[in-house]
C-alpha cells in the first residue's frame, strides 16, 4: 500500500478538531481500495487550548507539537518533514477548521496517481456555498494573478485550505517563511520544473475561529516570495538589480562624457561618487548573485545524488 499522509495544521482550534479528524478517518477506506493507507498527522501550533488533547481522542495518528505559535507556514512545513521522514508517496494539506470536504481529497490527488502533477490545488471558487468577504476576493484575486504572471499556470485560486503535493516534491521542497505557504509553494515548484494543476473543491463558511488573512497579510507575503526566489533562483533577484545600478553607473558617465566633449565640463567625470558607488555596488551584487546560484545548485545537485 502506497502511504498518503493528511497534515492538518491547528492551532486553538478545539472546537471543530474532533470532527475534521473524525470527517477525514470517513474516507479511510475509500483511500484504501485505490491502494492508499492514510495516516492523519495534526501539527498543533502552540494552541493553548485542548486541542491536541481532542485530535487523539479523535483518533489522529500522529500529533507534532510547536512549544509556541509560529505560523501557518511553519506548521506546514513541520508536516512536510515529517512525510518526508515516513516516506508519504502524496501529501495532502487539510484545513482544521472543515470549511472544505474531505470527498475532496480523493479527485484532488488523481492527477498525482495518473502521473499528471506534482502539484494539485484546490479551486474554491467554482463550489463555493457562501459569498467570501469583499477584502479576501479582492485579496485572492490579486494574487492569484501574481501567481500566474511569475509561474506561467493557470492558477486560478493560489491560497486554498486544500492541496496535495506528490513525493517528488516534497523531496526538493522549500518553505522558508512561517507566515504564508502556498504561494511559496506555487514559486519553489515552478522553479524546481514541476507540474501544476487545479480541482474544483467545495468551500463552506467558517462557522468557528477566525482567518488569519489581514489588511496586513500582503505586507507579510511579499517578502516571502522574494525569500522563494532568492533560494531558489537567486539571479532572479541578484541580476536585475545589478543591471540597474551598473546602468545607473554607465549612463552617468556617458553623459559626463558628453558634455565634457563638448566644453561644458572642466573634468570627464563629474558625478565619481555616483559613478564608482553604482558600478562596484553592481558589480558586488551580480558576483554576489554568481556566488549564490552556485550555491543552489551544488546543493540541488548533493541532493539528487543522494536521494539516489
Amino acid at each position: 500500500m502506497k502511504k498518503l499522509i493528511i497534515i492538518v495544521p491547528a492551532y486553538c482550534e478545539e472546537e471543530r478538531i474532533s470532527e475534521t479528524v473524525t470527517a477525514i478517518k470517513k474516507i479511510k477506506k475509500d483511500l484504501y481500495g485505490i491502494g492508499f493507507d492514510m495516516f492523519i498527522y495534526v501539527i498543533d501550533d502552540g494552541s493553548t487550548d485542548k486541542t491536541s488533547e481532542k485530535a487523539e481522542n479523535a483518533g489522529a495518528d500522529r500529533i507534532i507539537h510547536h512549544r509556541v505559535n509560529q505560523g501557518l507556514g511553519s506548521a506546514v512545513r513541520t508536516g512536510f518533514q515529517a512525510a518526508i521522514r515516513d516516506n508519504a508517496y502524496i501529501l495532502v494539506k487539510f484545513d482544521a477548521d472543515l470549511q472544505h470536504d474531505p470527498e475532496d481529497i480523493i479527485p484532488l490527488i488523481q492527477p498525482i496517481i495518473n502521473n499528471e502533477a506534482e502539484i494539485v490545488y484546490g479551486n474554491r471558487l467554482e463550489k463555493i456555498t457562501y459569498r467570501m468577504p469583499f477584502v479576501r476576493r479582492v485579496g485572492n484575486l490579486t494574487f492569484s494573478r501574481l501567481m500566474r504572471w511569475m509561474t506561467k499556470w493557470p492558477v486560478v485560486d493560489s491560497q486554498p485550505g486544500i492541496f496535495a503535493v506528490s513525493a517528488s516534491y516534497l523531496k526538493v521542497s522549500y518553505i522558508p517563511g512561517d507566515y504564508n505557504y502556498s504561494q511559496q509553494i506555487l514559486i519553489d515548484a515552478f522553479h524546481k520544473g514541476m507540474r501544476f494543476t487545479q480541482t474544483p473543491v467545495t468551500f463552506n463558511k467558517r462557522i468557528t475561529g477566525k482567518s488569519f488573512i489581514s489588511i496586513w497579510y500582503p505586507f507579510k507575503v511579499l517578502p516571502q516570495i522574494l525569500q522563494v526566489i532568492v533560494g531558489v533562483k537567486p539571479l532572479k533577484i541578484f541580476g536585475p538589480l545589478s543591471l540597474l545600478f551598473l546602468g545607473v553607473a554607465i549612463s552617468v558617465s556617458v553623459f559626463n562624457l558628453v558634455e565634457w566633449f563638448y566644453g561644458i565640463t572642466s573634468k570627464p567625470i563629474q558625478n565619481s561618487n555616483l559613478v564608482l558607488g553604482s558600478g562596484l555596488f553592481g558589480l558586488q551584487t551580480l558576483f554576489f548573485g554568481l556566488l549564490a546560484d552556485l550555491i543552489v545548485k551544488q546543493n540541488g545537485n548533493r541532493k539528487n545524488i543522494q536521494d539516489e
